[in-house]
């Protein structure tokens, strides 16, 4: 498939990766002739999910660190999300944050979707990963569910707990790490990956909610995605 034409993931997702290695030591030009990127990808916007895949697949071999994805979505920060950041503080609930992720996950990566099956008192956020020519990391979904609640915590400005989280692959770290990053109870090879939250904290009134901001940061991100969703021009495809 053409390299331009692949779904692709943002930098600043990428530089979570990188991060996240960093700390635990890891050079980042080791780190990329790893996986078998040149170190001038970095000048690029947006990356195709099989070379963040590689990414994710090198660094969880080069630190040996079984909870690597969890340590990666755990640290977390606004930048991570880049212009979604901003709508999801100025949402007025976490809930209706979420369904911006939704809309605006592609500003973010093309490689999994969100979902909320919502239920009496609590309700799964769900998420669906949709990878490339190569299989996801586990390392990957893991860290995905861990930023999940590290920015469900920074905008909501509570030590949030979901009630359980799930994963469709096996368990790859210690149960000590999947309990302090996610929750107390967490289960293994399910149908689905997932947390499940009650409904009490996905309803509550945001602390910094602004309904202004939220419609001038969506503006933003809209046009964003926009431009994101018309064909590269000729002369930068050839």
């Amino acid at each position: 498939m053409n390299r331009l034409l692949q779904p692709s993931v943002a930098l600043s997702w990428v530089n979570t990766v990188l991060a996240a290695a960093e700390r635990q030591g890891l050079a980042r030009a080791l780190l990329l002739a790893r996986a078998g990127l040149p170190p001038c990808c970095l000048d690029e916007s947006r990356w195709p999910i099989d070379d963040i895949t590689r990414l994710w697949r090198a660094a969880a071999d080069l630190t040996a660190d079984p909870s690597f994805g969890l340590n990666a979505g755990r640290t977390v920060g606004p930048g991570s999300f880049n212009v979604v950041s901003y709508i999801l503080l100025s949402s007025a609930t976490l809930r209706a944050g979420l369904g911006v992720l939704q809309q605006y996950q592609r500003l973010i990566s093309d490689g999994g979707r969100f979902q909320i099956l919502a239920g009496e008192r609590q309700s799964w956020v769900v998420y669906h990963p949709q990878q490339g020519s190569l299989a996801f990391s586990p390392h990957q979904v893991e860290a995905v569910l861990a930023a999940t609640v590290s920015f469900s915590r920074w905008v909501t400005g509570r030590a949030l707990r979901p009630a359980r989280a799930q994963f469709s692959h096996r368990q790859i770290g210690p149960l000590a790490n999947y309990a302090e990053a996610l929750s107390q109870r967490v289960q293994f090879e399910q149908a689905f990956n997932g947390l499940l939250l009650d409904n009490a904290v996905l309803d509550a009134p945001l602390p910094q909610a602004d309904a202004g901001l939220a419609s001038l940061h969506r503006a933003h991100a809209s046009a964003l995605l926009s431009a994101l969703s018309e064909p590269a021009p000729l002369r930068r495809q050839v």
